[in-house]
């Protein structure tokens, strides 16, 4: 990266306004201030654009209610009938029925008593369909845990700005970027790193010449011979 990260968080800060709705985990935590609610939004963002995880997640909500106890008792078939136009629906609604049942049966049906915990992230990870990302996200999003979740967009973003090798793994990437904005907030830059990937920094034909940090970007210096 060729600019400190000031520069770049600030330059973000003021270009891009973040809309809740564009990042269902952010918007059901804001909504409904329920970490459960907000891990069935996550695990339903998986494969999935937002806006459509977010359809899914208000019709799980209307037909049968976002809270282990009603999911654990409704039938696959109904889960799977509100979560059709979100994408893998029969996985997604197999894994929310399965966490909700371990929730109330380990947990007395409430996620706080993992997330409480010293070894939250490590708890989650022990579930089917929670993988590191999903994990993230939650505890950042509803417990504001020093963690950054990295998502397609963060990734690309950060391999081309030169924070990170082009071979990183997720932990690399995770790590590197909290450990270099630890001053910031995180959900924030979390949010403004995926409104930069998807409106300038796409995977393809991604628009340099328009970009606000092109003079912190190495790929952008690569592609036009700045040293």
């Amino acid at each position: 990266m060729r600019c400190k990260p000031n520069i770049l968080y600030d330059k973000l800060s003021n270009s891009y306004t973040i809309k809740a709705e564009d990042y269902i985990a952010y918007y059901v935590w804001l909504k409904f201030k329920d970490c459960f609610k907000v891990l069935v939004a996550t695990i339903l963002s998986q494969n999935s654009t937002d806006k459509s995880a977010l359809r899914a997640y208000l019709l799980l909500e209307t037909k049968i209610g976002v809270n282990p106890g009603n999911l654990a008792s409704a039938s696959l078939s109904e889960i799977e009938e509100a979560l059709k136009i979100s994408g893998l629906y029969k996985t997604k609604a197999n894994r929310l029925k399965n966490i909700s049942k371990i929730l109330l049966e380990r947990y007395d049906g409430s996620i706080e008593n993992i997330l409480n915990k010293d070894n939250a992230r490590d708890e989650l990870l022990k579930f089917d369909g929670i993988g590191e990302k999903t994990a993230d996200v939650v505890l950042l999003t509803c417990k504001g845990y020093k963690v950054f979740p990295v998502d397609t967009h963060i990734s690309r973003v950060s391999k081309r700005l030169g924070i990170v090798p082009e071979n990183a793994n997720y932990n690399v990437i995770s790590s590197t970027l909290r450990d270099i904005f630890s001053n910031y907030d995180l959900l924030h830059l979390h949010h403004l790193l995926i409104a930069h990937g998807r409106q300038t920094c796409k995977a393809r034909k991604p628009l340099c010449n328009s970009c606000i940090i092109k003079e912190c970007c190495d790929y952008y210096s690569n592609r036009n011979g700045k040293a």
